[in-house]
């Protein structure tokens, strides 16, 4: 089959890809579909391949370069199925398979690919996934990266059939979880030596932007190591943009000895609480999110002995940063939280205390000064046995 994408460099905003070519009988009269990115928004586009195996698709809008996904999946990619999350995790966890991935038990169809300002050409044997790009060399390029995974991949793939395979063996779930855990670190390893041995590269951006999907001060660091003309490339731009948001927000963010601002927030009651009407020798501001693992695994191991502490002593107030107040809710049930929960719908609260990753805790005197800076469970309860003696 053969694929082509035409780019207008001169007008993105209007009609600037065309797809179009012809298959073999495999993808007759099926329903091919492309996803991909636009304005921080997900657009899917569908076209039927007719009874000769030829099909025409065009764009409207596109930013270039933009990550984008073709395939036949019809669960994922209907375009009142698809979100941000399932095209995102797709280049996460499935970047990189040596083989067409399997989910559900089924296997998955599609290719990964970047549209950029050339005409693309794929020609495909045997599936999507297995599809050749011959006259882009940003692709050639992801492709050979994507080569470089396949021995981490196939162990990651291994062990999510086995987890998926085991239901109610706490402790092979917890080797399972600590194989994982290695697996993921060795894959975040060939992502930043692909990054730090192609400086000059486009697709070290892609590889930096899924690293670990997201920026942290990690990223911050490899970003640096980048020539200028990457990070002034089209592709860079949004990168670029992530990053000076992440220092601004780092800048905001407490430091030891510093007295932290004021905040209002309304807890499960609907009642507004303001942090400095909140009275005790030492107080926990704890940023955290229903969908952290970590945070809710702290929150499960601190509540254990917070009840042992006086609320003259000590208390703690938890700031979710959830996106929905039902999540937060539910969350807040489960993990049997005892201590002020507030919800930060707006993300107000974690700017102004710059916060770019969960969880992130300030333990503050009473005077609100801060004294210590992302304490686990078992830190913070010897810090504060230590300071209440």
């Amino acid at each position: 089959m053969f694929l082509f994408v035409n780019c207008q460099k001169e007008n993105r905003a209007k009609s600037v890809s065309i797809i179009e070519g012809s298959t073999n009988s495999n993808l007759k009269n099926k329903i091919v579909y492309l996803q991909y990115i636009y304005k921080d928004s997900l657009f899917t586009k569908s076209v039927k391949v007719d009874s000769y195996g030829k099909f025409r698709m065009e764009l409207d809008s596109i930013n270039i370069p933009s990550e984008a996904i073709l395939t036949t999946d019809t669960t994922n990619y209907v375009p009142n199925v698809g979100l941000k999350g399932q095209f995102s995790g797709k280049f996460m966890f499935q970047f990189g398979s040596n083989s067409v991935p399997v989910q559900w038990g089924r296997q998955i169809d599609f290719r990964i690919f970047i549209i950029d300002q050339k005409q693309l050409n794929f020609t495909i044997v045997d599936s999507l996934y297995n599809s050749d790009i011959d006259n882009s060399p940003l692709n050639k390029e992801l492709l050979r990266f994507g080569e470089s995974l396949h021995p981490i991949m196939k162990k990651y793939n291994i062990n999510r059939e086995l987890n998926n395979s085991i239901v109610d063996d706490s402790k092979i779930r917890d080797s399972i979880d600590n194989e994982y855990s290695k697996i993921w670190q060795k894959r975040k390893t060939v992502y930043e030596n692909y990054i730090l041995n192609n400086p000059n590269s486009e697709i070290s951006l892609f590889a930096l932007k899924y690293r670990s999907l997201g920026v942290n001060t990690d990223a911050l660091r490899l970003y640096n190591t980048l020539s200028d003309s990457v990070k002034e490339s089209d592709f860079g731009k949004f990168m670029k943009y992530q990053t000076t948001s992440f220092s601004k927000k780092l800048n905001n963010k407490p430091t030891l000895n510093k007295v932290v601002d004021n905040f209002k927030l309304r807890d499960l009651n609907n009642v507004e609480r303001d942090l400095y009407n909140i009275k005790s020798k030492y107080i926990l501001i704890d940023f955290w999110a229903s969908w952290c693992g970590p945070c809710r695994k702290e929150n499960k191991s601190i509540i254990k002995y917070y009840d042992d502490f006086d609320k003259s002593d000590f208390q703690i107030v938890g700031v979710s940063g959830d996106d929905s107040e039902e999540k937060w809710r539910k969350a807040v049930i489960e993990d049997n939280i005892s201590w002020i929960s507030l919800w930060d719908n707006e993300k107000n609260i974690n700017d102004q205390y710059g916060i770019v990753f969960y969880p992130t805790n300030f333990l503050l005197d009473s005077n609100y000064k801060v004294i210590g800076t992302n304490l686990n469970a078992d830190e913070l309860k010897d810090k504060l046995n230590n300071l209440l003696k």
